[in-house]
C-alpha cells in the first residue's frame, strides 16, 4: 500500500491553480465593470494575455461573454433608473449652491434624462420609437413599356 506523502503540489499544478484564480478575478471584475483593461489590471495580468485566453479557451470565452452580459444588465438598470427616477442635484446660482433660507439645507432638484429615455425606448420598442419610426416601405415598379402599367 502506497502512503501519501506531504510533498507540495507540482509547479504545473500550482501554476494552473494560479491561472484559474486569475481568470476568476478577471471575470468577476469584468462582470461589474464591462472594462477589459481595468479587469486585467485588477487581476494583475496583461490585456494580451486575457485576449489569448479568450481565443484559446472556449469555456473562458463563454464566461467572458456572460460577464459582459451581466455588466450590460447593470448598465441598463442604471440607465433606466436615471431616466425614470432621475437624479438629485443641487441648484446653483452664479456657480454657488443655493441653500434654503429657513432650514439651511441645500436646495435640490430632480433631473431626468430624456436622452436615456429615448435610447431605452428605441432599444426596447424599435418598431414604435426607432429612428425610422413613421417611415413606410413602398414598392415601385419601373418599366419602359407604358402598356405594362
Amino acid at each position: 500500500m502506497k502512503v501519501m506523502d506531504n510533498k507540495k503540489p507540482s509547479t504545473s499544478i500550482r501554476r494552473h491553480s494560479s491561472i484559474v484564480k486569475t481568470k476568476r478575478i478577471f471575470l468577476n471584475h469584468l462582470a461589474l465593470s464591462a472594462n477589459v483593461t481595468s479587469s486585467a489590471r485588477v487581476a494583475h495580468v496583461e490585456r494580451g494575455t486575457v485576449y489569448r485566453w479568450k481565443e484559446q479557451d472556449s469555456v473562458f470565452a463563454e464566461a467572458w461573454a456572460q460577464a459582459l452580459e451581466e455588466a450590460t444588465d447593470i448598465l441598463e438598470a442604471e440607465a433606466r433608473r436615471r431616466a425614470v427616477e432621475g437624479i438629485e442635484e443641487p441648484i446653483l446660482s452664479g456657480g454657488k449652491i443655493l441653500n434654503d433660507p429657513v432650514t439651511g439645507n441645500r436646495l435640490m432638484r430632480r433631473r431626468y434624462s430624456d436622452g436615456l429615455m429615448r435610447f431605452l425606448l428605441r432599444a426596447h420598442r424599435p418598431s414604435r420609437f426607432g429612428e425610422h419610426e413613421g417611415e413606410r416601405n413602398i414598392s415601385i415598379h419601373i418599366t419602359c413599356d407604358d402598356a405594362a402599367l
